[in-house]
């Protein structure tokens, strides 16, 4: 070849369409790569949704409540007395009350006993019941001998045991002037072991001066009126209302409002040597904060739902819209703290807490495994309600076929109408 038909022969493979369609299209691909890239959108930084550990909290407010002393005691006779013979002779008549479990009124003749054409009437000295007899008509009797053993039914004592330590819970200002064993404190008594247990109003009177052998206890004695129902009136009646799914704290001077008292009549008597739970209204704090006892944890701890606002969260928050709340729970972060508490009183249903807690901040009051100060927290009820509000989400009502056929049939006879319009 010359070189004129070398020269021929480049030019017709420069001008050749199937050696530069390959590398025009690279070109254009590349060239619309640069321009996207150069030009692409700014996407809009989302809030980082952070998991953790769901929770019931409560917030903490300060109350003054009066606190409970719940104990138990055993139930006595007020009046007891050993009925004897002041001579001697033979039994010639008894009354129908001197049956065992009978009642009397004072001055009720209850037996005689005859000697040498004479006879001693026996009559009883208060109002009562018998609880045991030991004669029987036409038996013979010694002077002194035990015929019977009455006692009262006017009023019935509680032997209620209190541990040492909390003789403080009690009123301050209960005690009279006069000695200071002597009480006016109101109590309520019911039977213990019971589902549907009865209550009895009591008065707390005195304590005696001698600890219990075994438990080292103060025993303070109650009275109770009318404890065999005798006069049939109203008895109250403790009935417990089903557990709400929510937990609420008291704000009155009451301790327990899970529980209230409803009078319904029953002629259960509070019997003697039953076993009984007491619950007598101690002094009032001041200034505490009352939680459930299964927000206590560690025996001195709570749980604190701690809010914290980190620095990204608020750059981001400055670029949202204005459509977009600011403060929710997923631009905020939720931690655990484990908090040292001072605890004031504590009992079976509630823990009131003189320090280590702020108003309005919130306790958890459900359980958490592996608990831990940092742990991620979310809140229940909130998170739901913050992502709405934070995405604007809106339910839209689904309409009915025939509801868009009605809308469609207005929407064509309201341009047909302005057509006619046009037209005239």
């Amino acid at each position: 070849l010359n070189l004129f038909d070398l020269i021929d022969y480049m030019w017709k493979k420069l001008f050749n369409l199937k050696f530069w369609l390959p590398v025009l299209v690279l070109g254009i691909g590349a060239g619309a790569t640069f321009v996207l890239l150069k030009n692409k959108p700014t996407a809009r930084k989302k809030p980082n949704f952070q998991r953790g550990a769901l929770v019931e909290v409560m917030e903490a407010t300060l109350s003054n409540p009066r606190i409970e002393v719940r104990t138990h005691g055993r139930v006595r006779a007020a009046k007891k007395v050993v009925l004897s013979a002041r001579i001697g002779g033979e039994v010639i008549w008894i009354s129908p009350k001197m049956n065992e479990g009978s009642f009397f009124k004072k001055g009720d003749s209850l037996l005689s006993i005859g000697i040498r054409q004479s006879q001693s009437r026996l009559k009883a000295p208060f109002n009562g019941v018998v609880q045991s007899k030991n004669v029987d008509l036409g038996q013979y009797v010694n002077p002194g001998a035990q015929l019977a053993t009455l006692l009262g039914s006017d009023q019935a004592e509680v032997v209620i045991d209190l541990p040492m330590g909390r003789m403080d819970w009690l009123p301050q200002n209960s005690a009279s002037t006069d000695s200071g064993n002597q009480y006016q404190i109101p109590a309520l008594i019911s039977l213990a072991g019971m589902s549907s247990a009865l209550v009895w109003p009591a008065t707390v009177k005195r304590h005696l001066l001698e600890l219990t052998p075994r438990g080292m206890m103060v025993q303070l004695i109650a009275e109770a009126n009318d404890p065999f129902r005798l006069k049939r009136m109203p008895q109250v009646k403790a009935k417990k209302k089903k557990p709400s799914g929510t937990v609420q704290i008291n704000k009155t001077e009451v301790a327990n409002p899970e529980n209230p008292v409803i009078p319904e009549t029953s002629n259960m008597p509070l019997f003697v040597g039953a076993f009984v739970d007491v619950t007598i209204p101690g002094r009032q704090l001041e200034n505490v904060v009352t939680i459930p006892a299964q927000a206590l944890r560690d025996r001195d701890t709570v749980w604190i739902a701690l809010e914290t606002f980190p620095k990204a969260s608020v750059l981001e928050a400055t670029e949202t819209t204005d459509s977009v709340p600011k403060n929710t729970s997923a631009q905020r972060n939720i931690e655990l703290q484990v908090r040292r508490v001072q605890i004031a009183h504590l009992d079976q249903d509630n823990v009131f807490l003189s320090g280590g807690i702020k108003p309005g901040e919130k306790i958890i009051i459900s359980p958490i495994k592996g608990a831990a100060d940092g742990l991620k927290l979310r809140l229940a009820g909130v998170e739901k309600m913050d992502w709405k509000k934070m995405t604007g989400e809106k339910r839209w009502k689904r309409k009915r076929p025939e509801e868009m056929g009605k809308q469609r049939g207005k929407k064509q006879g309201q341009k047909s109408a302005d057509t006619r319009k046009e037209e005239s």
